[in-house]
C-alpha cells in the first residue's frame, strides 16, 4: 500500500528516542566529560581567584556555593546571590557563560539527533521531490 507521506502517521516512540539519545551521548562522552572537566576547573580557578562573596551578606562563599555560582551561571540563569569581586572572577565567568551555551548547543543537537534516528527506526524517510 503507497500512502502519501502527507497522509501516513508514523508513531516516534519515546522509548526508541532516548535509546538513540543514549547511543549518540555515549558517542560524545569525551566531549561531554571535556566539558563537564573545564567547568570544575574553571569553578576551581573561580572559588581561589575570582573571590566570590554573597550579596546578601557580603562574606567569602565555601567551595560548595562557588560550584552553585558556577553552575547557575553556566546555566546562563544568574540569580545574582553571588558575584566575582575581581578582574580574574569576572574573565572566569564569562568563560563559564560560553562553557553554558556550548554545553546547551551540545545537548540540543544530540536531541535532535535522537529524534531524526527514533524517526528514521519508525519507517519516515525524507523524500526529494
Amino acid at each position: 500500500m503507497n500512502t502519501p507521506p502527507s497522509t501516513r502517521h508514523l508513531r516516534i516512540g519515546a522509548y526508541r528516542t532516548m535509546i538513540e539519545f543514549a547511543r549518540v551521548t555515549l558517542h560524545l562522552l569525551p566531549i561531554f566529560v571535556a566539558n563537564i572537566a573545564c567547568f570544575f576547573i574553571l569553578a576551581t580557578a573561580m572559588f581561589f581567584y575570582g573571590a566570590p562573596i554573597s550579596t546578601v551578606n557580603h562574606l567569602p562563599v565555601t567551595y560548595g556555593e562557588t560550584v552553585y555560582f558556577c553552575g547557575v551561571t553556566g546555566l546562563t540563569i544568574g540569580y545574582g546571590d553571588i558575584v566575582a569581586t575581581t578582574p580574574a572572577g569576572r574573565l572566569i565567568v564569562l568563560m563559564l557563560g560560553f562553557l553554558g551555551i556550548l554545553m546547551t548547543g551540545l545537548v540540543t543537537s544530540v536531541s535532535v539527533l535522537a529524534v531524526q534516528r527514533a524517526a528514521a527506526h519508525a519507517g519516515w524517510t525524507e523524500r526529494g521531490n
